[in-house]
């Protein structure tokens, strides 16, 4: 008796077969996946040796290193340092680009349009985009190849972005003359501040002026008189307001 209890214990606790498991096939990803995958870490290591050591230190092995590839893998993507060093400023230069324009389509419906155009050009010229393409336009000194690559570069970048901004101050009722030439003073201040943060970074001091600045604009904008009605609220004080 106690054996067939025992048994009949032993067979209620017994852990019931389960089904065995199906192996799942591994995802395969494309030749083309992997390969854009390499290319991305090669960008991404260039662009980071170009900001620690400038375009002087720059080594394509130290790029290869970094990446985890071999000197043939980065070769066959990135023949030589010159393409390199471009395809890496073309690539971090497209985020900058992408983040510009999606500044510059939520403006049209912000309430200060001027302060989004401030915050998108001290994104770039306080950043380390731009400190490395203006070390590439220096260089350009004893590399005419390289400097005139990093101009098409910066112009494929700001051109775009630029327009999308005089879109948007049209759009506020500002004539394109005016549009023009308040895009150009902000653009140049911001990027001459950002040139002297490279010497003397006093970042509340450079918040303190760009204040000043969209204060001075809306003066200004007061000033000129009835604007272009192509606007939907082309009022000078209601255009002043929004900037």
């Amino acid at each position: 008796m106690d054996e067939m209890l025992s048994a009949t214990r032993g067979n209620m606790g017994a852990t019931p077969d389960r089904a065995p498991a199906v192996a799942r096939p591994k995802v395969r990803r494309t030749q083309e996946a992997r390969s854009g995958e390499m290319k991305e870490r090669i960008l991404a290591a260039a662009f980071e040796v170009l900001k620690e050591r400038g375009i002087a230190g720059f080594t394509t092995p130290e790029v290869a290193r970094r990446a985890g590839v071999s000197r043939g893998a980065q070769v066959h993507h990135f023949p030589s340092k010159h393409e390199l060093v471009v395809a890496a400023m073309e690539h971090v230069f497209g985020l900058a680009l992408a983040h510009g324009l999606k500044l510059a389509k939520t403006a049209k419906q912000s309430n200060r349009p001027l302060e989004a155009l401030i915050k998108d050009a001290s994104a770039f010229y306080f950043s380390d985009y731009f400190y490395v393409g203006l070390d590439m336009l220096l260089a350009g000194g004893k590399d005419p190849a390289l400097k005139a690559a990093a101009v098409q570069v910066v112009r494929n970048y700001r051109r775009p972005v630029e327009q999308a901004w005089l879109s948007v101050m049209r759009e506020l009722g500002l004539p394109e003359a005016v549009s023009e030439d308040l895009l150009l003073l902000t653009v140049s201040l911001v990027r001459g501040l950002g040139i002297r943060a490279l010497w003397s970074p006093e970042p509340e001091r450079v918040a303190q002026l760009l204040s000043l600045w969209q204060d001075m604009v809306g003066a200004y904008i007061r000033s000129i008189g009835p604007l272009s009605q192509s606007g939907a609220n082309a009022e000078p004080e209601s255009v002043q307001e929004r900037c």
